[in-house]
């Protein structure tokens, strides 16, 4: 039995997916109606080894994987032919001694948009610096460029994200974090490397007054730009919270723009979280989640609200029959309860202004499952994005479809009634396979099936 599984993407052979347990890795491809037509294990025990990932490619897999020994780890790569065969030649990209990097994971891999690029990357931390060693290589595997992005005397940092671009060009952002609870940085450092001029820049954002939390970025496919966005908020003026976004040049490595988006009640009254008194505890929930650029060279960024507590709950255990017994001893229970809320599209022009917004309402509330079965699944085609989630998993078993357009009008739809389908979505596990098809796994007693819809 496999404990986990991954959708891995969709190729000549079919929609790949990865399943893996404590002692097998095995792959399985699905033909286009779902049937099951080709699998193979994976000569690879977890115990040895680590898989990193896999990049899909058209005609064939890309499998990237580590292999510890006491001393060293080694990142290797071995191509998947469309029929499963597995190359009996796999070639070591890199090694790195265990005393820099312990016996975690070291090795990270990363695609442009297009996969004609992958970056493979690893971070060193000693006492006085930081360090980004990182590789780019084609889609043949070939190195085009090695170099590493360093910070200096920083003792908290950490990466909060990197990218790729169709060029080669790449972007990753350091974070200085501050212990200092939900907004978890004061500060955050960009650092882009140009492959053609072999250049690096560097800015740094900080005021004293702000703090971030949720960064997230992205690449352009249509221009030589790259995208940041993140939660702030100012700890001097607690009206002061909103969106922060920036774009990024690659070819000068400099900052186009950078502004904030400041959040008011007016932006926040059309969402759910009726429970929250104040405008600003609302906001603070707000978490950038995904930036899609536009044509012109501005973007959407997706927001959804997202909560999470643990509550504790009494339970009375009463002795009777002994005058003297205590007569009344509480043992508490703790709840993890997640809640997430409306997804949130705002339309960002170059110059920084907003286009437009639009808020889409859903509560999803769960009890001790990390939200498993909660926030959305993302497809985007031709300008229209579409969202889709579990309406209330635990009454109706309504499964919901959100349109937005590229003016920001919304549809919403009911897809099907999961419950009467015997069918458990995980939007979170969704895989966009091409511009026309998203497939979502349902779990349902430990039986795995995959839903596919198509556009």
């Amino acid at each position: 039995l496999f404990s986990d599984y991954d959708i891995v993407g969709k190729n000549k052979s079919g929609v790949i997916v990865h399943y893996f347990g404590p002692n097998d890795n095995e792959l399985v491809t699905y033909d286009d109606k779902l049937r099951m037509d080709n699998r193979r294990i994976l000569p690879f025990h977890p115990k040895d080894v680590n898989i990193e990932s896999f990049v899909v490619l058209p005609e064939k897999i890309l499998l990237f994987y580590t292999t510890p020994t006491e001393t060293y780890q080694y990142f290797r790569m071995v191509e998947i032919d469309e029929k499963l065969n597995i190359s009996n030649t796999s070639l070591t990209l890199d090694s790195m001694s265990v005393v820099n990097i312990g016996k975690g994971k070291a090795f990270y891999v990363r695609t442009s948009p297009d996969k004609s690029k992958l970056l493979t990357f690893s971070v060193i931390k000693t006492k006085n610096a930081y360090f980004v060693r990182f590789t780019i290589l084609n889609s043949q595997a070939q190195v085009l460029k090695k170099n590493i992005f360093t910070i200096t005397e920083t003792p908290n940092v950490s990466l909060k994200s990197i990218k790729i671009n169709n060029q080669g060009n790449v972007i990753a952002i350091i974070g200085n974090d501050n212990n200092d609870g939900d907004y978890n940085y004061d500060r955050y450092t960009t650092l882009t490397f140009n492959r053609s001029t072999n250049t690096i820049g560097e800015s740094v954002l900080q005021n004293p007054d702000y703090v971030f939390k949720n960064l997230i970025t992205e690449v352009s496919t249509q221009r030589d730009v790259a995208y940041i966005a993140a939660a702030y908020k100012n700890s001097k003026n607690k009206s002061d919270i909103g969106l922060f976004y920036q774009i990024i040049d690659f070819r000068t490595n400099t900052v186009l723009l950078s502004t904030k988006m400041p959040f008011s009640d007016e932006i926040l009254q059309k969402s759910q979280t009726n429970e929250f008194k104040t405008w600003q505890d609302k906001a603070s929930l707000v978490k950038p989640k995904r930036i899609i650029p536009r044509s012109d060279g501005g973007f959407l960024l997706i927001t959804e609200g997202e909560y999470k507590f643990t509550k504790a709950e009494r339970m009375a255990t009463n002795n009777f029959g002994y005058y003297n017994a205590v007569p009344y001893t509480p043992s508490v229970r703790y709840i993890d309860q997640n809640h997430y809320y409306d997804i949130g599209v705002f339309s960002i022009n170059t110059d920084g202004t907003l286009d437009w917004q639009t808020n889409m309402p859903k509560s999803q509330v769960s009890e001790n499952d990390d939200g498993y079965y909660s926030s959305f699944a993302f497809f985007e085609a031709n300008n229209v994005l579409k969202f889709l989630y579990n309406e209330d998993f635990y009454s109706n078993g309504n499964f919901v479809e959100y349109n937005v357009n590229p003016n920001g009008l919304t549809k919403r739809q009911s897809m099907m009634n999961s419950e009467k389908q015997n069918l458990v979505m995980v939007p979170l596990k969704a895989k966009q396979l091409d511009g026309h098809s998203i497939i979502i796994p349902s779990e349902q007693k430990r039986s795995i099936q995959f839903v596919l819809f198509q556009y």
